[in-house]
C-alpha cells in the first residue's frame, strides 16, 4: 500500500496573525510621524508668511509713519502675492501680527512692545 504524501502550501493562521500584528505596529508608528511632518510644514509656511507680512508692515510704517490698517494694504507693494493665511495687524496694542494659516488650527502672533522700526523687535507666540 502506497501512502501519498500531500504537501499543503499556504500560511497558517498563526503566521497570518503575526503579519497583521507587525503591520499594525508599523502603522501605529508611521502615521503619527506623517501627521507631525504635515503640522511642521504648515507651521513653517505660516512662519514664512508672517515674516513677509511683518517686513511689509515695517516698510509701510517707514514710508507713511503709521501702521497699515490690515494686511490687504500691503499687497502688492510690500508683500508679493496673496498670502494663503489670514492676518490681523493691531497698531493699538504696540503692534500685533496674528497669523491663522490654512489647514492649521493654531495661531502665530508677533507682538512688539514698542511700535516702529526703532522699537523692540518683539517676539513670536505660537498657540496650538
Amino acid at each position: 500500500m502506497k501512502f501519498v504524501h500531500h504537501v499543503e502550501k499556504g500560511f497558517t493562521l498563526i503566521e497570518l496573525l503575526i503579519v497583521v500584528a507587525i503591520l499594525g505596529i508599523l502603522a501605529a508608528v508611521v502615521i503619527p510621524n506623517i501627521a507631525g511632518f504635515m503640522i511642521t510644514g504648515q507651521l513653517s509656511a505660516a512662519n514664512t508668511e508672517a515674516e513677509q507680512v511683518k517686513t511689509g508692515a515695517l516698510g509701510y510704517f517707514g514710508e507713511y509713519g503709521v501702521w497699515p490698517a490690515d494686511s490687504s494694504i500691503l499687497v502688492p507693494n510690500y508683500v508679493s502675492g496673496t498670502p494663503k493665511a489670514t492676518y490681523t495687524i493691531d497698531s493699538n496694542s504696540g503692534w500685533l501680527l496674528s497669523v491663522n494659516a490654512c489647514n492649521w488650527t493654531g495661531a502665530i502672533t508677533f507682538q512688539g512692545g514698542t511700535p516702529g522700526p526703532a522699537g523692540s523687535h518683539g517676539k513670536w507666540i505660537r498657540t496650538p
